[in-house]
């Protein structure tokens, strides 16, 4: 996992199920759907609050109790697509992947009433292949639902937001950085245009643009981005879940190239406890985090204690087998390759 496209945070409402706007008698709004909504709802709380496997044990209890409610199969499709997106952020793609086509597979078989649902996992799906370093299928899928959506999705609704910033992240991989920029920024109108954008996701694309920017040669513009998207969760209470240390250990890199590294060894350290604390100390992001620590920590002459966090991050790729990131976030080479040019 990466510093930038790496948290996706789907969007989960308590009104998940619309028993009338999908046809279904009123009558079918039973206590198992209302305990399924009751369980997602948890869930979408134990997830904002940096409790990742909490919530991701909560949703494998919504699922069992989806399976049994044929009435109602879109509550099926849904588990398996926020499972496959929460799976992804723990570390698990193949988990991930698994869940995320298995929810566009049950979607398809919802007809017309599955229609946004397969388009939001198809999204997730290019998230997925983004952060396993797979432009080929990133590209693919971003091109077809790119031709799905034409003159077929509201822009004004959260579901374009999120489809827009998967084509952003799909574009960035691929080296097309005009056009992810003007996604990530269609993106940014759509939050802007609904009041219920949560802080996270606001963040999240904030941080986004940053790295587009910073691809592009645009340093100050993404400095300022990222800064923007560290205050968002600051401001907001939300500095022990993963979303903060993306920004932060971002912000960290860009500005890893100033003359006192301190304040950039700090953040990526706060950005470091943050991810041991929630998502685990054996996590792939773990370990990226721990390899930019020890290369910022050498270049201050500190070399035992570089040679300690290399330590760290050489371990935990060791003992994982979870596919390594492509390069879609900026790291410490970036600014080294900098400073020669100076």
């Amino acid at each position: 996992m990466g510093t930038g496209f790496v948290c996706r945070l789907v969007r989960w409402s308590a009104v998940i199920v619309n028993i009338a706007a999908s046809g279904q008698s009123g009558a079918l709004v039973s206590d198992p759907v209302q305990h399924w909504i009751s369980l997602v709802e948890s869930a979408r709380q134990q997830r904002q609050a940096g409790a990742y496997q909490a919530a991701y044990q909560t949703l494998q209890q919504a699922r069992m109790l989806s399976q049994r409610t044929p009435e109602a199969p879109q509550l099926k499709a849904r588990t398996y697509e926020y499972l496959g997106s929460l799976a992804l952020l723990l570390g698990r793609p193949i988990e991930a992947e698994t869940n995320l086509k298995t929810a566009i597979r049950l979607w398809e078989g919802v007809g017309q009433r599955g229609f946004v649902g397969r388009l939001q996992t198809e999204a997730d799906l290019i998230n997925l292949y983004v952060e396993t370093a797979r432009p080929g299928p990133a590209a693919r899928l971003a091109k077809g639902l790119t031709a799905e959506c034409e003159g077929r999705l509201d822009e004004t609704s959260p579901s374009a937001g999120r489809i827009y910033r998967a084509l952003a992240a799909s574009a960035y991989l691929n080296q097309d950085l005009r056009l992810a920029e003007t996604l990530s920024r269609r993106g940014i109108r759509n939050q802007q245009s609904n009041p219920d954008t949560l802080p996270e996701e606001e963040s999240q694309v904030h941080n986004e643009l940053g790295l587009i920017l910073w691809k592009q040669g645009r340093k100050d513009e993404a400095r300022q981005e990222v800064r923007a998207a560290i205050g968002i969760l600051e401001a907001n209470g939300r500095i022990q879940i993963v979303e903060y240390a993306a920004a932060l250990s971002t912000l960290a890199l860009m500005t890893a190239g100033e003359k006192d590294p301190t304040g950039a060894l700090d953040m990526l350290r706060r950005a470091i406890d943050v991810v041991r604390l929630t998502i685990g100390a054996d996590h792939i992001f773990l370990a990226k985090l721990w390899s930019n620590y020890a290369d910022l920590l050498k270049r201050a002459r500190r070399g035992e204690e570089s040679k300690a966090a290399r330590r760290e991050a050489q371990s935990i790729y060791e003992s994982t087998l979870v596919q390594q990131p492509g390069r879609h976030s900026v790291d410490v080479a970036d600014f080294t390759r900098e400073a020669r040019r100076r």
